[in-house]
């Protein structure tokens, strides 16, 4: 990076990654204490812990065409779309792994947080985290309609990431943590032919 001229992304990688770190961190001592924080304070920490800054920080490194000292700062101001997208990750995360976190002794997730702070059941609990989950993809194509600080290429890049996320956690298993479930999708994309007509 030093030689491109472009030594601040590593800083803003190193950024992101502490946030991370520090977002671990929190979900550690909540396990350890066996705290349930409210709802707000499990996704603001959950917006870090989702680790969509780190892989977006890291993928703008190949980007340098498109990616520079201000897209950075962009990435950094945690935009509206750029927050949405982190929470889709979060909250889609949690709705599929809450009930094995549980069982490996993990922090609370979203799920819990949400049934204790407004009393709710798990089922009502996972509906209003699903209604949620529509609303952000709501900000999500708000913020790709109109102008904004970032290249369209670094929207498409990130909306393509929330994408991909979805489909891993759409049939309600966690597809990303055992890709048995998307085996179907990447025979689609690389293996079987795409018909075509005349």
């Amino acid at each position: 990076m030093g030689k491109q001229g472009r030594s601040y992304a590593s800083y803003y990688l190193k950024e992101e990654f502490k946030e991370l770190v520090r977002g671990y961190h929190a979900e550690a001592e909540w396990a350890d204490k066996c705290h349930v924080p409210t709802f707000e304070e499990y996704v603001r920490n959950g917006l870090a812990t989702g680790t969509y800054g780190v892989i977006m920080a890291a993928s703008y490194l190949g980007m340098e065409e498109v990616a520079g000292g201000e897209e950075y700062e962009w990435l950094k101001s945690n935009p509206k779309i750029i927050k949405a997208g982190k929470m889709i990750g979060r909250l889609m995360n949690d709705l599929v792994g809450h009930e094995d976190e549980q069982k490996r002794g993990d922090c609370a997730s979203s799920v819990e947080c949400y049934m204790k702070q407004y009393d709710v059941s798990e089922k009502k609990a996972i509906e209003e985290i699903q209604k949620m989950d529509v609303n952000v993809w709501k900000d999500i194509n708000e913020d790709c309609m109109r102008p904004t600080n970032a290249p369209m290429l670094l929207l498409q890049h990130f909306v393509n990431l929330v994408r991909v996320t979805d489909v891993a956690y759409a049939t309600d298993e966690d597809s990303y943590t055992i890709p048995l479930g998307l085996k179907d999708h990447v025979a689609l994309l690389y293996i079987e032919q795409v018909p075509l007509y005349e």
